[in-house]
Parts: C-alpha cells; sequence; structure tokens
C-alpha cells in the first residue's frame, strides 16, 4: 500500500556484475520501464463503496481502463462540437506516452467521456478518435491520459463504517500496441525548461557521461554511508589482516527531492529513463563544502592552497575523487580537475595540484562552495513519485559513487 494518496512508479531491471576491485559490468533487462499506479479513493457513497470492493473481488486479472489523474489538466481551450482536435501544453505530454486513449472530465457528478487516442505532436496537439458531440468549456473541465491495465495483487480496503469504505487501488499498466506513437522530440532525451539555480553553463557531458546538476532542497538531512572494498581475515583467536582489494571506498547517499512545477517532475522522471535505472553512470556533485581556499589563486597557477592540511593521507592514493566544481556566486560553475594532493612548506595548509594551469583567477569572494565532481549510478531501478497535486511532488533517488 502506498505511503501516499497518489504516485506512480517506474520500474527497470539492471543485472550487475561486480568485480574483485568493485568495478562493475551493467546490463538493462528491460528497455523501457514497467509503470504502477496507486491512487487512494473514497467511497463516500453506498454504491461507490460496494463497486470498491467488488472491483478487487472479482476483476483480478482482467485488463481494465484507468484515468491517469496524476497528468490530469486543465483544458486551456475551448473545445467546440464537431472537432476531432485537442490541445494541452507541451509539457502535460510526458504522461501520454504508451496509452491509446484520452478523457475529457467534467466533475464526480457529471463524470466525463473516453475517447480513442489517434495521436500525438510535440506542439501539445492531440488527435481523436471521434467528433466531439457537445461543446467543452475551457476552465470547466480536465483532459486527462487513459491506459489499459491490470490490478496488482495486493490491493485492500479498509471499512471505516458500513457505507464508508477507503481503497488504495494498485494498478499496473501493460505495454499498450494500439497506442499512438510518442513524439521523439519530447522523449526522455528532451528537456523541459527549467532553470537551474546553481552551474549554470556547466558542460551537460564529462567523460563520456551525463552531468546531473539538480541540487538538493535540503528540506531534510541527506543521508550517506561508507562501503570499505576489503575483506577482513580473522580467525577470531588473534592477530587479524585486511585484505584490500582496492583503494576507493564506494559511498551511497539518499537525496529526496521536491518538486513544484510539471517541468521538474517531468525532467527528473526522464533522467531516471535516460539512465534506464542502475545501468548508466552519471556526474553528479556532492553538494558539500568539499574544500576551503586558504588565498586567491591567480591565473596561471597549477596548484590551489587549502584550509585542511591532510587531503593527501585520505585522497592521494585513490582514482576517485580528482574532479571538482566550483560552484561561483553569480550561479554559475566552473570545472577544476585534480591531478594530486600534498602539503605547503609550513605543512598547515593542504595544497591540490591540478592537471592544468588556471586560465581564470579563482578568488574567494566569487566562490560560492568548492564540491567534489563524483561519478555515481542509481542505487535502485524503482522511482517512485508521490503526488501532493498534478505539479507537487516528492521522490528520492539513492546514489552509489562508482569508477565507471
Amino acid at each position: 500500500m502506498a505511503d501516499a494518496q497518489l504516485s506512480e512508479t517506474l520500474e527497470f531491471l539492471t543485472q550487475i556484475h561486480r568485480s574483485w576491485d568493485g568495478t562493475e559490468q551493467r546490463a538493462a533487462l528491460r528497455p523501457v520501464p514497467r509503470r504502477y499506479l496507486s491512487y487512494e479513493y473514497i467511497g463516500i457513497k453506498t454504491w461507490q463503496s460496494q463497486y470498491l470492493r467488488a472491483l478487487t473481488y472479482s476483476q483480478q486479472t482482467q485488463l481494465l481502463q484507468f484515468p491517469l489523474w496524476h497528468a490530469a489538466a486543465a483544458l486551456t481551450t475551448n473545445a467546440p462540437a464537431g472537432t476531432s482536435v485537442l490541445a494541452v501544453q507541451p509539457d502535460k505530454l510526458w504522461g501520454y506516452r504508451g496509452v491509446s486513449g484520452v478523457m475529457l472530465w467534467q466533475n464526480d457528478n457529471l463524470g466525463g467521456e473516453v475517447f480513442r487516442l489517434n495521436g500525438l505532436a510535440s506542439d501539445g496537439t492531440i488527435a481523436i478518435g471521434k467528433e466531439l458531440e457537445e461543446n467543452w468549456h475551457r476552465g470547466q473541465a480536465a483532459i486527462c491520459p487513459v491506459g489499459w491495465g491490470v490490478l496488482q495483487q495486493e490491493d485492500k480496503y479498509v471499512n471505516v463504517h458500513s457505507a464508508l469504505t477507503t481503497m488504495q487501488i494498485n494498478v499496473e499498466l501493460i505495454m499498450d500496441q494500439e497506442a499512438p506513437l510518442f513524439p521523439a522530440a519530447m522523449d526522455e532525451y528532451h528537456a523541459e525548461p527549467f532553470t537551474l539555480p546553481w552551474g549554470q553553463g556547466f558542460p551537460a557531458q564529462y567523460q563520456g557521461a551525463e552531468v546531473f546538476m539538480m541540487p538538493p532542497p535540503w528540506t531534510d538531512d541527506i543521508s550517506a554511508s561508507f562501503s570499505r572494498n576489503a575483506n577482513r581475515l580473522d580467525n577470531q583467536t588473534g592477530a587479524f589482516r585486511y585484505d584490500l582489494k582496492s583503494t576507493d571506498p564506494s559511498e551511497t547517499k539518499s537525496i529526496d527531492y521536491i518538486t513544484t512545477s510539471r517541468a521538474e517532475i517531468n525532467n527528473l522522471q526522464r533522467f531516471f529513463c535516460r539512465l534506464k535505472g542502475r545501468q548508466k553512470s552519471f556526474w553528479a556533485p556532492t553538494w558539500l563544502s568539499d574544500l576551503e581556499l586558504a588565498e586567491d589563486a591567480p591565473a596561471g597557477r597549477n596548484y590551489l592552497l587549502v584550509q585542511w592540511p591532510l587531503y593527501w593521507k585520505y585522497y592521494a592514493l585513490g582514482q576517485r575523487r580528482k574532479s571538482l566544481i566550483a560552484f561561483m556566486r553569480d550561479g554559475s560553475a566552473r570545472l577544476i580537475k585534480i591531478a594530486g594532493y600534498s602539503t605547503d612548506l609550513s605543512g598547515d595548509l593542504g595544497k591540490v595540484y591540478l592537471d592544468e594551469s588556471l586560465k581564470q583567477p579563482l578568488l574567494s569572494k566569487d566562490i560560492l562552495m568548492l564540491s567534489y565532481l563524483c561519478r555515481y549510478r542509481l542505487d535502485s531501478d524503482v522511482l517512485t513519485t508521490n503526488y501532493e497535486t498534478t505539479d507537487v511532488a516528492n521522490m528520492t533517488f539513492g546514489m552509489t559513487e562508482v569508477s565507471q
């Protein structure tokens, strides 16, 4: 049973083979994710409660049509009788992938009407299977995709009293062979217009992988843990040894994102689909203040002096943590590649050698934060979007640090 009243789940399946030193080979076993919906219904009237109980009691394996309520939107243009073309805003199209129906809905009393979905265009144009028989007015009706699915086996209900039943209906959408082709311009490689507050102008790709620049909302703590790649050889009777398989531990952390627009929801779900769950890796900042400059670095210098002197002790032998991202106060970001770690002559400051000399000065007054740019993969093949409204939702991304 879902924690939220309305949720959507995407689920890939990845096979991971991990070698002795921790490097991985990953294969995606599903080209597209399975999709699940979970909606909470409340039977206010007696017949509604009777219908909910009967639905889960007898329709166990039958294909049923389900509105995708999380993808509903208000009708923004009038749809006069006789037309077979409807329109939505382009950022509402992502919810129509893989479905073969569309519904015009008025309210709980008047209901709505379902039409066959014949075609989609990237500008938001929707072609339906027959002409409208009545006028549908903007602001007074909603438009919603409709898909085929089956009830999952864990449905259950709660009887508040003899006439009122609440039920969480869990649905698995099927691969609809009659669904029209989804516009290629709006597929998972499309990005909805959305301005990131930090990292503007930073490259979208780095060393062959995507750079994920969505900052955490910091509405909650970010939990993280480290796993060491070493075996402890201990016969329980005396001394023990470690068999070090790799000098690189792996960080796993979890970030809860809270979205405030349909564009944010779509972009995060598209990102998950591009990665195919755990298959592909990506780059992302730690979003932590990992280094602090001890003095300004002029253009042409090939090292940074930083406050903490012991970076060499913990990071010099590993192959990771060799890239920095400098977040600037003007919202931009700069990439800095690290060659090695040491200390200055006094031993009081850390010295970070760079792969190449600075082309621009790095001034403390201009820097908001210096973070490591790390390579991660997702820690789960499942992404659940819990909706508060059609535009406000939360989802959790678990990330595991990898080498490739």
